[in-house]
């Protein structure tokens, strides 16, 4: 999705456009860097490990604990289809995006999207050209509406980079049933995009980050709002929240596009993985939801292999809803760097998980 992905099937059906750059972390980087301890999460690689009836692969993997305990997750690119058992798949089913729900232990796993089982459409739809890669949730006060967060993308050609981000988009969804009421524009072909993550405050607002690109580098802005009112937005501009988002600041670099921040047990952390595709993911602690950012440390270096199948890992996203016992749970994107791959092997385009300790 917006995160940093590419999807190779375009060699047998269709291509998803994303970037493919690799690099190393730098000296500093490692110097500062204190590494956690981190196992693979066995059983919740194996909650994503599908077979049929719904979501069977896709990238994004981004979660959102309901009130009713349970977790919402929203997928960009993804299958809807049926998974073999020697887990190859056919070359059906792709759509833009899927949510799904599912309990607190992974149990009662539904999947959303549009149209019907023999013509699958995105459960979010775009008008024209356009589609959409859901980024991140938030609730109203209320508990009666959830705001999801849609990138806006448009193709211009048949290349693997031939697209680009127009925008941010919002859908407005009913609670409990996830009926989508509308979607509404946010915000509009700037400099950032402001896709990175929300963070929903005791202060009575919500922060939301984004990220500004440039050749070799990610940085992460910060803009809020009322938790009342999303569209009275403000962005900081490193001493004060104003309206003109020209004047929003950077507050760190060496991020992903997409990232996560979030509070446990009243601290707050930044968790990302590095930029341009690299395999390293970090955690950071914050000193507000501005930063500064500090003690930076190594969480996990992601496999780059899938059974015989060289892949990119990217996105990786903190899950704090399923912490137990202080590990936190991290999953990150894995997707297949060829395209037979892709059919050959569905596990090399599905979320994987790992279990962190000493992380705070």
């Amino acid at each position: 999705m917006r995160n940093i992905t590419l999807l190779l099937l375009s060699a047998l059906l269709f291509s998803c456009k994303k970037e493919i750059k690799t690099s190393a972390v730098t000296g500093s980087d490692i110097a500062e860097a204190k590494a956690a301890d981190a196992v693979e999460a066995v059983y919740w690689d194996s909650v994503f490990t599908r077979y049929g009836n719904g979501w069977t692969g896709g990238d994004g993997a981004i979660s959102y604990k309901l009130p009713d305990g349970r977790s919402l997750w929203l997928w960009g690119d993804s299958f809807l289809d049926t998974v073999y058992a020697d887990r190859h798949r056919p070359v059906v089913g792709f759509i833009h995006n899927q949510v799904t729900t599912m309990d607190a232990d992974g149990g009662n796993f539904k999947t959303y999207y549009g149209g019907t089982k023999e013509n699958p459409k995105p459960f979010f739809e775009a008008k024209g050209d356009s589609f959409y890669w859901p980024v991140y949730t938030i609730m109203n006060p209320n508990k009666t509406k959830l705001y999801i967060f849609l990138d806006k993308i448009v193709a211009f050609g048949s290349g693997a980079f031939d697209f680009k981000v127009t925008g941010v988009d919002v859908a407005i969804l009913n609670y409990p049933s996830l009926s989508i009421q509308q979607i509404v524009p946010f915000s509009k072909d700037t400099l950032v995009n402001w896709a990175g993550d929300a963070y929903e405050s005791s202060d009575g607002f919500v922060y939301l980050y984004g990220a500004e690109s440039t050749k070799y580098n990610k940085f992460i802005h910060v803009a809020r709002f009322p938790k009342s009112n999303p569209f009275n937005i403000k962005y900081w501009n490193g001493t004060a929240w104003v309206k003109n988002a020209s004047q929003s600041v950077r507050v760190q670099g060496g991020v992903s596009e997409g990232f996560s921040f979030f509070e446990y047990q009243g601290k707050q952390y930044l968790l990302s993985q590095e930029n341009l595709l690299g395999p390293d993911i970090y955690l950071w602690d914050a000193a507000s939801p501005v930063g500064p950012f500090t003690g930076k440390r190594l969480v996990y270096t992601t496999p780059q292999k899938i059974g015989n199948f060289n892949v990119w890992t990217y996105n990786a996203k903190a899950h704090p809803q399923f912490i137990d016992n202080g590990r936190l749970l991290v999953g990150y994107c894995s997707n297949s760097q060829t395209a037979q791959g892709l059919i050959k092997n569905a596990d090399t385009y599905r979320p994987y998980f790992v279990w962190v300790s000493n992380w705070q």
